[in-house]
């Protein structure tokens, strides 16, 4: 039916008849036909409706592991309402106290129901030693994704204490949560401290951060500790390392991309500079143009010849492309940018640092479904850069169990606001509104309404000035009480009077961006250059450990088996137009 038709319709009708259709329609705008609610809450099973009470539970209960993860394939593929319904034909066949209390928390937990899960899992109980490790395990896991980290090294702690038999995948997970704690954390952490054991593994974090000589002297004074059989993250590797003699730098000091060049190299220096102080330590460096040759390779044979037992380069994708597929690497790499993975096999002596943003949107997604969040929207700008971004966060989001309801890929030729209205659905309930409007002659006194069948937005945001122009519009557009995350594209690093626009929104930044003076478009590139130097000491180790071996200046590293250094930043929110921290569990 057309405007013109519509009009002529209810010019025909009663006042009585039309004032009923006004009563029916405004209720229409007001629900905009989205469901209310994206996620019901979790079912607790009570019994009734058909439905027995699970069978009670034996004080050494095992886990019925085949049930549960039938019931979390269910959920991931199917959704929480179909993995109710198999929890529920369970019941019927006869299922434990304890796997239902587990099966209850599952399903809570990937509804976004924090708490509820919590106190489901608190009713799984058992003494069973395989069951309770994976109880704990699965509320470490937990801990871990809501940024508790804390929690997830107690937790992992008391793991350690009751496992049997020692073993270097516990030990690594509690070495992971405790490298995420600052060292005011620790500092904190240590003082309320109980136990001796786990007052010794603060202190082993602490001695790590310092130099191998305070781990030493840990070593020294903790001989009967859990920490030593074995000693996580390869620790006993870094130890044992001693920095090469000679080390080449492979970057462009010349062309197009020399400012970039030698804000690495800069970098490289000043930290080769503070991390070997000693002259008879620190590591003679050999600085290469790699503009200067016809190709990297040459370069990086030419820095061979001249003694170089590590290179740390080169700085574009297309060069790392290249010296990621070399068959032989006489002098291990630590390229400065990420291609595409290398096979495990072939990754030996290879480790790719860089700022890859990829690490940086699955972040996001992990913070946002540990504050709760299920059903996501994603907006983007339509480049590589975009899509690259969308399929790594939502490739994360879908492993955690949530939910892409929908994404919008910004197009030029269409303005942002209306894009964004289209996407969040306010263009419909307002132009229901008009059409209402003009058909009775009359303002219509009702406020469009967005759809509700999301609960977090994903702002990919290529730079800061596309940040500042689509988060008022969000807002502008009824989403102004969803959280709304973005990465560090989104943050220019400068404390100014325009960031006010971004008020409320959620993102990650380096370290070396938080923690300096004067911000500029290389700070980033020179802390990737001080990482490099940090690599000398660490790579060996890194070979050897997926743990995080490291708090840098680009955030927190570590290595995967294909030699991709994966990276960690810092939760922040912008607050006053000031970058604070997130506060997280």
């Amino acid at each position: 039916m057309t405007t013109h038709q519509q009009d002529s319709f209810f010019a025909t009708l009663s006042n009585s008849v039309r004032f009923v259709l006004v009563v029916i329609l405004l209720t229409l705008v007001g629900c905009g036909g989205t469901p209310t609610k994206p996620n019901p809450k979790p079912v607790v099973i009570a019994g009734g409706k058909g439905i027995p009470e699970p069978l009670p539970s034996q004080s050494a209960q095992a886990i019925d592991f085949e049930a549960y993860r039938a019931v979390r394939e269910i959920a991931v593929s199917q959704g929480t309402l179909a993995a109710r319904s198999h929890r529920d034909a369970l019941l019927v066949r006869g299922l434990d106290a304890t796997t239902a209390a587990l099966i209850n928390s599952l399903i809570a937990w990937l509804d976004g129901d924090i708490k509820e899960a919590e106190t489901q899992l608190g009713n799984a109980t058992t003494t069973d030693p395989t069951a309770r490790q994976f109880i704990m395990g699965e509320q470490q896991r937990r801990y871990e994704v809501q940024g508790n980290w804390l929690a997830a090294a107690k937790l992992g702690h008391a793991r350690l204490l009751l496992s049997d038999m020692p073993e270097s995948g516990l030990s690594d997970a509690l070495w992971s949560a405790l490298m995420h704690l600052s060292d005011a954390q620790l500092v904190a952490a240590l003082a309320a401290a109980d136990g001796s054991d786990w007052r010794g593994w603060l202190t082993l974090s602490q001695a790590y951060r310092t130099g191998r000589q305070a781990v030493n002297q840990w070593l020294g004074s903790h001989r009967d500790h859990s920490a030593l059989n074995p000693l996580p993250a390869a620790l006993g590797v870094w130890l044992d390392t001693t920095p090469p003699a000679s080390v080449a730098v492979l970057v462009p000091l010349s062309g197009r991309l020399e400012d970039a060049g030698g804000a690495v190299l800069n970098g490289i220096i000043e930290a080769l500079y503070q991390q070997f102080p000693s002259v008879q330590q620190r590591p003679r460096l050999v600085a290469i143009d790699t503009e200067a040759y016809p190709d990297v390779v040459t370069a990086y044979r030419d820095a061979i010849r001249q003694g170089a037992e590590l290179v740390l380069g080169p700085l574009t994708k297309n060069e790392a492309r290249v010296m990621g597929s070399l068959q032989e690497r006489p002098a291990a790499v630590i390229a400065l940018n990420r291609p595409e993975a290398l096979p495990d096999s072939d990754a030996a002596g290879w480790h790719a640092l860089s700022l890859a943003p990829e690490d940086e949107a699955r972040q996001i997604a992990q913070i946002a479904f540990g504050k709760g969040q299920r059903r996501a929207i994603i907006i983007s700008p339509s480049t590589d850069w975009g899509q690259r971004m969308t399929a790594a966060l939502n490739d994360q989001w879908s492993q955690l169990g949530g939910t892409l309801v929908a994404s919008l890929e910004l197009e030029a030729a269409i303005t942002e606001s209306e894009q964004i209205s289209n996407l969040v659905g306010a263009a419909d309930s307002e132009q229901r509104i008009r059409s209402f409007e003009r058909a009775f002659e009359a303002p219509v006194e009702a406020r469009p309404r967005r759809r509700q069948d999301f609960d977090v937005v994903f702002l990919l945001a290529s730079d800061p000035a596309q940040a500042r122009s689509l988060r008022p519009l969000l807002i502008y557009h009824y989403t102004g009480d969803v959280p709304v995350f973005a990465t560090s594209a989104a943050s220019s690093g400068h404390q100014h009077i325009q960031n006010r626009d971004l008020n409320d929104l959620m993102l990650l930044e380096t370290p070396a961006v938080l923690e300096a003076v004067d911000v500029d478009r290389y700070t980033r590139l020179s802390g990737l250059g001080e990482d490099a130097v940090l690599m000398i000491d660490h790579w060996r180790q890194a070979e050897n450990t997926t743990a995080p071996f490291a708090r840098a200046r680009t955030g927190l590293l570590r290595r995967l088996d294909n030699g991709e250094i994966e990276r960690e930043l810092i939760p922040v929110v912008f607050d006053g137009g000031e970058l604070r921290p997130l506060a997280l569990p």
